[in-house]
C-alpha cells in the first residue's frame, strides 16, 4: 500500500453518549474544579444549556474503539508508532445529554528522514464529531509517527 493510497481512507465511525458522570470524572482528572462541569445551574448561569464538556473531552471516544486495529489498517508497525500531536477545532458547544458520532479518516501522509537515521512516516487523522442533530461540533486532528526501523 502506498502512502498516497491511505489519504481519504475511512477509519471507522463510533457513537457514544456524553454522560454526566464521565464529564465529572474527566474534569476531576484534569484538576478542574469549575462548577460548570458538575452543576447544571452553574452551567446555565455561565450561558450553557446544560453541563458542558471540558475542552479535550472528546479524546475519551478512544474508549469506544479498537486503536490497535487502526494501526494495523494503516500498515504501520505498532512497535515503532508514536502519537506525535493532537489538535482540536471547536465549532459548537458539547453538553451532557448529547450523543456524538465520531468519524475518522486519513487526512494526510508525509515522510521525512529521522535525525537518528531511517525514514519517518507521519499519518494525519481527522476525526469529525457530530451531535445527535447532525451538527459538526468538534474536529480533532492527530498525527501518528512511525519511526524509521
Amino acid at each position: 500500500m502506498t502512502a498516497d493510497s491511505l489519504i481519504g481512507r475511512d477509519l471507522g465511525t463510533i457513537r457514544f453518549p456524553v454522560d454526566r458522570s464521565k464529564v465529572r470524572e474527566f474534569a476531576c482528572s484534569l484538576g478542574d474544579t469549575d462548577p460548570i462541569y458538575t452543576d447544571a445551574d452553574a452551567a446555565r448561569a455561565a450561558g450553557f444549556c446544560d453541563i458542558p464538556v471540558p475542552p479535550t473531552f472528546v479524546v475519551s471516544s478512544a474508549h469506544w474503539r479498537d486503536e490497535d486495529n487502526v494501526v494495523a489498517t494503516l500498515g504501520l508497525d505498532l512497535r515503532r508508532v508514536l502519537h506525535g500531536e493532537c489538535g482540536w477545532e471547536y465549532l459548537a458547544p458539547v453538553v451532557v445529554g448529547d450523543e456524538l458520532t465520531a468519524t475518522r479518516r486519513v487526512s494526510g501522509v508525509s515522510t521525512r528522514e529521522g535525525k537518528r537515521g531511517g525514514t519517518m512516516t507521519m499519518v494525519s487523522i481527522a476525526t469529525d464529531f457530530t451531535n445527535q442533530r447532525g451538527r459538526l461540533v468538534v474536529r480533532q486532528t492527530d498525527v501518528l509517527i512511525e519511526t524509521g526501523g
